[in-house]
């Protein structure tokens, strides 16, 4: 195997060694610096690589893994192919946000890549959990070039193409590619369990505010005593909920909003919804399903546990 990196002006920042690649820049990345590691998928199968990140400086930026073609392997943003960021996207443009966590040091991301005559299908594996179906990409897909094709060749409406996986850094940062023959068997993603206050919950009852029912939130521990708190109605509503042992009570801060604007109906459950957030005084859990939210006004919310359903693939053929 060997690798090929982006002939750009940031080509003297990778390093290449056996099967893992580090790439080290002062200063601002500005685009990410793409490197592809030359092992095909020419047919029809399983391939399985997986990918460990033992350095990488979140700080300075990130890393991006993935799939491209020799035609879709480019310099920084104008890379087209199947990648993992966290989001997926097409190596330039978002496809589908959260779809994972980020990638961070000490991470194992798994890609496991199916070809077959009907349809292509891309799953992802983060520290050797399914995160589930990717990418699904119905005939006629890029199809793996056979030993007696030529890329660019046209047959039957058919694309031929190698696959190789493609590493985009946007920070300094380290990798170790293996092709694995221990393909997983579990693919589907696991459903998040969570316990106490966090977790995901969604407004069933607010007999003061009736049209925030249907309004879902995000509760998830940063430190032993701070829980991020996020919502979404038109904006995104971030803030923090803080436990005092002493009390045994939470209570939020005032929520960060973005700014788009939409329709004064919308606006204004917004605005009742983030007011609602930030009068936070208590949060007590009624079994492991329920959840009731008390503000300084004295109203009572409840909620109920719900479960986030996994994303769907991508099945647009982003290399036409």
């Amino acid at each position: 195997m060997s690798w090929v990196v982006e002939q750009s002006d940031s080509t003297s920042a990778v390093a290449v060694n056996g099967n893992t690649v580090a790439c080290a820049k002062e200063g601002y990345y500005g685009s990410p610096i793409n490197v592809l590691y030359k092992d095909a998928a020419n047919q029809n199968g399983q391939y399985y690589w997986i990918v460990e990140v033992p350095q990488l400086d979140t700080d300075s930026g990130s890393v991006s893994v993935g799939l491209t073609t020799d035609q879709g392997f480019k310099a920084g943003w104008a890379l087209k192919g199947m990648s993992y960021l966290g989001n997926l996207s097409d190596g330039g443009a978002l496809l589908v946000s959260s779809f994972g966590e980020r990638i961070k040091s000490g991470d194992k991301v798994g890609l496991l890549l199916q070809l077959t005559d009907g349809d292509l299908k891309f799953y992802i594996f983060l520290n050797n959990q399914p995160l589930g179906l990717a990418f699904n990409v119905q005939a006629p897909y890029p199809k793996p070039l056979y030993p007696c094709k030529t890329i660019n060749q046209i047959d039957e409406d058919y694309f031929f193409f190698f696959f190789f996986l493609v590493v985009s850094f946007s920070g300094n940062g380290q990798v170790n590619i293996t092709r694995s023959q221990q393909i997983p068997t579990a693919l589907t993603r696991n459903a998040a369990q969570f316990t106490g206050i966090e977790g995901n919950w969604k407004i069933t009852n607010n007999s003061a505010n009736p049209e925030t029912v249907g309004v879902q939130l995000e509760i998830k521990q940063r430190e032993p005593n701070t829980y991020g708190l996020h919502a979404k109605v038109l904006n995104n509503l971030n803030g923090a909920i803080q436990y005092d042992p002493s009390t045994q009570q939470y209570r939020s801060t005032a929520m960060m909003t973005t700014l788009m604007g939409g329709p004064p109906e919308v606006m204004q459950k917004e605005r009742v919804v983030s007011q609602l957030l930030s009068g936070l005084t208590d949060l007590k859990t009624q079994g492991d399903q329920q959840l009731i939210l008390q503000t300084s006004n004295g109203q009572q919310v409840q909620l109920e546990r719900y479960v986030v359903p996994a994303p769907s693939p991508v099945t647009k053929n982003i290399f036409n």
